[in-house]
């Protein structure tokens, strides 16, 4: 998220994969920079993952990407975008949207997109006058959940517009928030789940291997606080919190996720 990506990554087809899933996975390893890997009958992806040594694989099937890590295989899907979204429009608050204090028409950039579920409700919030761009640092991810974001077809209509509006940017997030003119965005999001990370979150654990664990820095938020005037962390520790910087913490009173709240001082 914070600097230069380690870890390998390939990428290769489903056991069943045909002419035009092998033309789809080499185009994806040109477009992402990283090894096509052709993959011989018979050998799992686990076997191909170790033999060369490699932290995930992103995978071109007929049911669409996968991503392959040592903890299982990942597929793209909204999570608890699909739940809040309802609530939402059911009247009910989101923490998050409250947080970012989200109107129709804000503009906010997610430095750690992941699955984009938290960018899915943020879209929502936003509407389509918003602006919401995601940063992902992994290059399978981003390419798994950009295409997600493009052909997920399941629940609300409302949800899936929400997704479609999404911009994916595959990159550095402190890089990329360097390149942003001042006040680019209303509201810069972050997300560092890896910082603190929570047993039982099982729906989430193949993601980890192949995703960026270099924990939030104080620099990073001084970038951000360039690019807007509020910056919001998703944590669980509200030492770490404070250690940013944040100068309020909200979140639900049972609920173990809290949100520091950054502002710019004049």
């Amino acid at each position: 998220m914070m600097g230069k990506k380690k870890g390998r990554f390939a990428v290769t087809v489903g056991l069943k994969g045909g002419t035009e899933l092998i033309k789809m996975a080499k185009s994806w390893a040109e477009t992402l920079a990283i090894p096509y890997l052709k993959r011989p009958r018979g050998v799992s992806l686990e076997t191909l993952r170790k033999e060369r040594n490699l932290v995930g694989l992103l995978v071109a099937t007929r049911k669409g990407p996968q991503v392959e890590t040592e903890e299982g295989i990942l597929y793209y899907h909204p999570s608890m975008a699909t739940l809040r979204v309802r609530a939402l429009k059911e009247g009910k608050t989101d923490h998050l949207v409250e947080a970012l204090a989200l109107r129709p028409g804000s503009r906010v950039l997610d430095g750690t997109l992941g699955l984009a579920s938290d960018a899915a409700v943020i879209s929502y919030a936003v509407g389509s006058e918003g602006t919401v761009v995601g940063v992902e640092a992994s290059p399978i991810l981003y390419q798994m959940t950009r295409l997600g974001l493009r052909s997920y077809d399941e629940g609300d209509e409302d949800l899936l517009k929400a997704l479609r509006r999404i911009e994916p940017v595959l990159g550095d997030t402190a890089a990329y928030l360097e390149s942003l003119p001042p006040d680019s965005f209303d509201a810069v999001y972050f997300d560092p789940m890896f910082e603190h990370p929570v047993e039982g979150s099982s729906n989430m654990v193949p993601m980890r291997p192949a995703a960026d664990h270099r924990p939030l820095t104080r620099s990073v938020i001084e970038k951000a606080l360039k690019a807007a005037p509020l910056v919001v962390v998703k944590e669980r520790s509200r030492q770490f919190l404070t250690e940013l910087g944040a100068q309020e913490i909200q979140g639900g009173r049972y609920s173990r996720i809290k949100y520091g709240i950054i502002r710019r001082i004049p």
